[in-house]
């Protein structure tokens, strides 16, 4: 029903201009997609190695760290 939103700018009836993020389907219901030209063919890219991903380190806070704070304690 959905997909990927994207921006586009579209011109309303009374003529005033404004910036929407649709999807495809109603992109091309609003005349805003723009389609690919089938005589240019995109050049083949390179295939790039997957971006290595860093270890996270655990955020949690442990009782050392941990302030009585305000809220939901038995103080």
């Amino acid at each position: 029903m959905g997909g990927p939103l994207k921006k586009y700018t579209v011109v309303s009836a009374s003529g005033v201009e404004t910036v929407m993020k649709l999807n495809e389907a109603d992109a091309r219901f609003h005349g805003v997609l723009e389609e690919p030209d089938p005589a240019a063919e995109p050049e083949a890219e390179p295939e790039k190695a997957p971006a290595k991903k860093r270890a996270v380190s655990n955020k949690a806070r442990t009782a050392a760290n941990k302030d009585g704070g305000a809220g939901g304690g038995d103080d």
